[in-house]
């Protein structure tokens, strides 16, 4: 059980800083990030709200570790779809396209700041040649590899 707890910690800090350095790229890169990038952000925060619970309460271990393995299932599923978005498998949905109305000065001043936005194929930044949202497929395959592994041994 102690073994399982530090590997779940391990977790809880990677989601936390894979959050603060997205949102670094995002703010203080100003690496314009799209609305499927901002969605797979939020199974991050359902994964440290679910691991917080666990650290103060460890009596439900194996819901909150099914909790997990559904939202980790989750990013899995929207990273999967904006790789195929990328590399133009599957086509960019209504959620993908940018709002190109221009209404007041401040959304043309928004709109130039985020330097010819063009929806959710376009990568924008690569690390080792890999989109975020690949590496966050990546990642999150490993998760869910983890907690399997985890409930596996829990229920023996």
């Amino acid at each position: 059980m102690l073994k399982n707890q530090s590997i779940l910690k391990f977790i809880f800090i990677t989601n936390f800083l894979i959050l603060i350095f997205v949102y670094y790229v995002e703010y203080g890169m100003s690496i314009y990030a799209c609305k499927l990038c901002k969605y797979q952000r939020i199974p991050f925060f359902i994964n440290l709200i679910i691991l917080s619970i666990y650290f103060l309460n460890q009596q439900r271990f194996s819901k909150l570790l099914y909790a997990l393995l559904v939202s980790i299932f989750m990013n899995i599923s929207i990273s999967f779809y904006h790789i195929g978005v990328e590399n133009k498998i599957f086509a960019e949905t209504k959620a993908c396209n940018v709002d190109r109305t221009i209404s007041s000065k401040d959304d043309l001043l928004n709109q130039l700041k985020k330097q010819g936005i063009s929806g959710c194929s376009e990568v924008t930044f690569r690390i080792f040649g890999l989109s975020l949202s690949t590496l966050n497929f990546l990642s999150n395959i490993v998760f869910f590899i983890i907690c399997v592994h985890i409930l596996r041994n829990e229920k023996k």
